[in-house]
């Protein structure tokens, strides 16, 4: 501090002096102290100023809840990007996943016990909150669904801190419409909040590239095949699309559809970069973690490491190399078909960056870009914070788009009704919907797209002995709770899931039929 002082005041004096004697100076050496010291001046600064943030992240990260021993443990058997070889299979990963979860089993009924004593813990066996109560599977391991004779197949892919639990309802419906379905949990997730702390962007590709080969060879020469992806699922579907042109010993998919793409992120998550240093610091474990909450969610970790955010990053800056240099090589005409439904407000997706870099450089007219716009409704006019218009509105306002746009959004600022209005070139048109927004309902969320309103968990009736985290109502002091506030004011359910993935079903079927025309 005391050298960043020197140099301010060096900086100071160095200035006087040079405008007292204007007349007699040494022009070369005077500028050149004045620019030195000013140089010195601002490094100290700068200095200063991160030593005062480390400072105070590490002050922070002391004030965070004591770790459990899911933060601090996880399975030892969890995949990895350096297991993969010429021979390694989709089978041999779930036989590896198999292990991993006898391996969590086994920590949740030793060392954790004590930990999970609590009513509400997702590892306490009898609590609420235990995933392997709620439905007839533990929905945080892959499943696949094969069928019969397969119109296509369809590998799905959760969101970040998530399982394969978020894409469950999606999942089965394709499954009803004749494709068979692998729903892959990512590495370092559906286990404990420490394995995230471990796990790379590097493991999440080689895993999602295992799955797809497994879902192709079960397949019919020719069926298509559909990367399905949520949030940072989102990104690696486009990530392994974009991977998959240039190289040809991936297969190649014949469409992708997104819900809340992870393709821009705050620019903030680079910098969380520096929690290793802040650790080296501070010598306190719970540096690592942003947030550290009671895990009473059974399928979506509650607490999160600072590793999140850095691989999250990392996957986004990939996808953006990976689509620059196709674009570059005049290459995006060989990228398949996406289908995004994104809400127009969205706290983890940045949505001007969804279309700027992907969807304005889409060259597919079969690509569509879904939005749910906000409640309009007069009555809430001063209640609803429009600023995200101000970056959104341009895009939608271009002419030259070369893909098809539509928009879910109120009848009349007067009506809750909704209607969907799509723009296809120079032409547009209104499609009447039965649905109206729900009393209470101010926009959708990131979370909340992918999820339907009878879901058992997140929806708005939830089964009974379950954890309703849809409907959860509690009242206290900001920062009371060992649960987020965000709990009880994000939409988890979207009401208007069954709108959408209708449209999901009809937008994949025009895949199939094609394939369909060009089999022999």
């Amino acid at each position: 501090m005391s050298l960043a002082v020197l140099a301010c005041l060096g900086f100071v004096f160095e200035s006087i002096n040079v405008t007292r004697n204007v007349s007699t100076w040494d022009w070369d050496a005077r500028i050149l102290r004045l620019v030195a010291l000013g140089a010195a001046n601002l490094f100290f600064t700068g200095l200063l100023a991160m030593m005062g943030a480390l400072y105070f992240w590490s002050r922070v990260a002391r004030s965070l809840p004591d770790l459990q021993g899911w933060h601090t443990e996880q399975p030892v058997s969890e995949f990895s990007a350096a297991q993969v070889g010429r021979d390694f299979s989709w089978d041999d990963y779930q036989q590896g996943e198999r292990q991993v979860f006898r391996e969590l089993d086994a920590l949740a009924s030793d060392s954790w016990s004590r930990d999970s004593a609590e009513n509400y813990c997702r590892y306490r066996p009898q609590s609420e909150s235990n995933p392997k109560r709620i439905l007839d599977r533990d929905w945080n391991q892959s499943h696949v669904v094969t069928a019969k004779n397969p119109v296509g197949g369809v590998v799905l892919l959760h969101g970040l801190s998530d399982s394969p639990y978020s894409l469950r309802a999606i999942g089965e419906r394709l499954v009803e419409e004749g494709y068979s379905v692998l729903w892959l949990r990512l590495p370092g997730h559906g286990t404990s909040p420490g394995a995230l702390t471990q796990v790379t962007r590097e493991d999440w590709s080689a895993a999602v590239s295992v799955a797809v080969r497994g879902m192709r060879d079960q397949l019919p020469s020719g069926a298509p095949l559909v990367l399905c992806g949520y949030s940072n699922g989102g990104a690696l579907s486009l990530d392994y699309a974009a991977e998959a042109v240039e190289e040809e010993s991936l297969p190649n998919v014949d469409a992708v559809v997104l819900f809340s793409p992870m393709i821009g992120v705050n620019p903030l998550a680079r910098i969380t970069r520096l929690y290793h240093t802040v650790g080296l610091i501070s010598r306190d474990p719970k540096s690592k973690w942003s947030n550290i909450c009671a895990e009473v969610d059974p399928f979506k970790y509650s607490s999160w490491p600072m590793n999140a955010n850095v691989q999250a990053w990392a996957v986004t800056r990939a996808v953006e190399r990976k689509l620059t240099k196709l674009r570059k090589a005049g290459r995006m005409n060989e990228l398949p078909p996406v289908l995004a439904m994104q809400s127009v407000v969205d706290s983890t997706v940045v949505v001007p960056k969804l279309m700027t870099n992907l969807f304005e450089r889409l060259s597919s007219p079969a690509s569509e870009l879904f939005l749910f716009d906000v409640n309009r409704m007069e009555s809430l006019s001063n209640l609803v914070n429009l600023s995200f218009e101000k970056s959104v509105l341009p895009h939608l306002a271009r002419s030259d788009r070369s893909y098809r746009l539509s928009v879910l959004a109120n009848v009349r600022p007067d009506s809750s009704q909704i209607l969907l209005r799509t723009w296809e070139g120079d032409a547009s048109w209104d499609h009447p919907v039965e649905a109206e927004w729900p009393k209470g309902f101010v926009s959708l969320s990131h979370v909340a797209v992918p999820i339907p309103p009878d879901d058992p968990v997140y929806g708005a009736s939830p089964a009974p002995d379950t954890i309703p985290l849809g409907t959860i109502r509690m009242r206290a002091e900001p920062g009371a709770l060992m649960i987020p506030d965000s709990l009880f004011v994000r939409a988890r359910y979207n009401p208007f899931y069954e709108l959408m993935e209708q449209h999901v079903v009809q937008w994949l079927s025009q895949f199939v039929t094609t394939k369909s025309r060009q089999l022999p």
